[in-house]
């Protein structure tokens, strides 16, 4: 079979179902960018958890006493397994960098008479030793030690940030689940109406000893370039909406090769699959019931 003869039959096809074509397209477009959505922000998300893990510490806030003279407290610290770093935080420095991080939103500390900040250790913890119950027994640990008057480590941000982590991969699943169920439905019911429109046609290509292939190959393509272009058009508009929110906000990771491989060839999958389902159909019904013998 010709080339050129599948892409002016697939053409036709479009043609006379082209309104059904469009809108269904448009609504796989819908579908596959909330798909496209939930998907950056797993990966950014999963990013940020990754980032937290890699760059975890530990503050020990001091007394006074401790931090007159803190050589030998530094020195337990840096002796407890999974410590990698630490360094002692006078009270000014905490509140330099502290007004560094809030940048223009420094009204609140100019009205503050007197540093708040206690002295503090900052204390790294070793990649390898970034899990909870790591950092949970190196905290308990830090507690215990004279002259220490509070420890925080972030844990509970991070615990957190691992569930929201897993409820958004659960419902990653989910969309996944429903987006693909709805592009296999809409693309059966445009094959499905392209058939209808074209039954006579194709009872005639029967007849006159055309190839299986020749019939179906044309509704085939039809199905797949509907879900690739839903793919296409669904990350035309994921890249449009990242654009509009880098301008204003910290720049989210966009990994745009994978993600245009996963729209285009999601929607070619699903495109083929409802088209395989609804050719099927075809078959089925072109199939002459086999009668009981009298």
């Amino acid at each position: 079979m010709k080339a050129s003869y599948l892409l002016r039959e697939t053409g036709r096809t479009i043609a006379r179902s082209r309104g059904s074509f469009v809108l269904a397209g448009a609504v796989q477009t819908v579908c596959l960018f909330l798909l496209s959505i939930f998907v950056l922000l797993t990966f950014n998300l999963s990013a940020l958890v990754a980032a937290a893990g890699r760059r975890a510490e530990l503050y020990a806030f001091l007394s006074e006493e401790a931090a007159t003279a803190p050589g030998p407290l530094l020195e337990r610290v840096a002796a407890l397994d999974g410590i990698t770093a630490v360094r002692l935080v006078p009270p000014d420095s905490a509140l330099s960098e502290f007004r560094a991080d809030l940048g223009s939103d420094t009204l609140l500390l100019g009205a503050l008479e007197a540093n708040p900040l206690p002295p503090s250790l900052r204390v790294a913890v070793a990649p390898d030793a970034a899990t909870a119950e790591a950092v949970a027994d190196i905290e308990r640990k830090l507690a215990l030690m004279p002259g220490v008057t509070e420890v925080w480590s972030g844990r509970e941000i991070i615990a957190q940030l691992n569930r929201a982590l897993r409820a958004l991969i659960a419902a990653d699943a989910l969309i996944l689940t429903i987006v693909s169920l709805s592009v296999i439905f809409i693309v059966f019911q445009t094959v499905q109406t392209s058939i209808a429109a074209r039954s006579q046609e194709i009872e005639i290509m029967s007849l006159v000893g055309a190839t299986r292939s020749a019939i179906r190959l044309p509704f085939l393509l039809q199905g797949a370039l509907q879900g690739l272009a839903g793919g296409i058009f669904a990350f035309a508009a994921t890249l449009l909406l990242h654009r509009i929110v880098v301008s204003a906000v910290p720049a989210p990771l966009f990994p745009a090769p994978a993600l245009a491989a996963l729209d285009a060839g999601l929607g070619l999958l699903l495109g083929l699959v409802g088209s395989l389902l609804a050719l099927n159909r075809l078959t089925e019904a072109r199939t002459p019931a086999t009668r009981p013998a009298r």
